[in-house]
């Protein structure tokens, strides 16, 4: 018979919350678990207009870089009316865009792998490796709370995330700051409106064939 201080251990152990939780050993389903915390694969976000200031180098004391963009990733990244990525480059550039929409965890092209869970800003995240519809391949981190996007880990570089905020029936995050391969702050940007659109503003310029 156990004794009544293992019962109230065990008993403790059942009732953890969630940010103490173990993913699921298969990644589809931890995928449709934070896919489902969103709104579900219908809310996620295909074509989003959103505006924001950005800073390179990390430098907070230089005046911050206004611009809005319309994106559907992962081809598409107007700037204002002018097609920001030549076609040669859309893999380099609208991928991690795509992957901050979540849009990759419903795409049934897209390969999913558990990776180990780490700590960013001091509260653990849970990891999937994506890849199939993104090459090279994403290591994807979440709130093991939330379930949020919190970082991303791509071609040797580091996106953290935060400041998820409500758009439409999903959430994505409202600030990003990236580190290069060297470790340094290379971009800090913050959001300051995201709004859905149904199909590209029939202004815009038709993409590069």
């Amino acid at each position: 018979m156990k004794s009544p201080s293992v019962i109230a251990a065990l008993a403790c152990i059942a009732f953890l919350p969630p940010a103490f939780a173990e993913p699921p050993l298969e990644a589809t389903a931890y995928a449709q678990q934070i896919v489902s915390s969103h709104g579900g694969a219908e809310k996620l976000l295909r074509i989003v207009k959103f505006s924001e200031t950005y800073y390179m180098g990390g430098d907070l004391t230089k005046k911050g870089t206004d611009r809005t963009s319309i994106i559907q990733a992962p081809t598409l990244w107007y700037v204002g009316k002018t097609e920001r990525v030549s076609k040669s480059g859309k893999g380099s550039v609208c991928q991690d865009i795509w992957m901050w929409t979540l849009v990759p965890l419903t795409d049934p092209n897209t390969k999913l792998e558990i990776v180990p869970d780490i700590a960013v800003d001091g509260k653990l995240a849970h990891g999937l490796k994506v890849s199939g519809t993104i090459e090279p391949s994403i290591n994807a981190f979440f709130d093991a709370s939330t379930q949020d996007l919190v970082r991303i880990d791509w071609r040797g570089q580091i996106f953290t995330f935060s400041n998820p905020v409500e758009v439409d029936g999903t959430r994505v995050p409202a600030k990003c700051v990236l580190e290069g391969k060297d470790g340094k702050e290379r971009i800090r940007t913050e959001l300051h409106s995201i709004e859905r659109l149904q199909k590209l503003p029939a202004d815009l310029p038709k993409p590069e064939e």
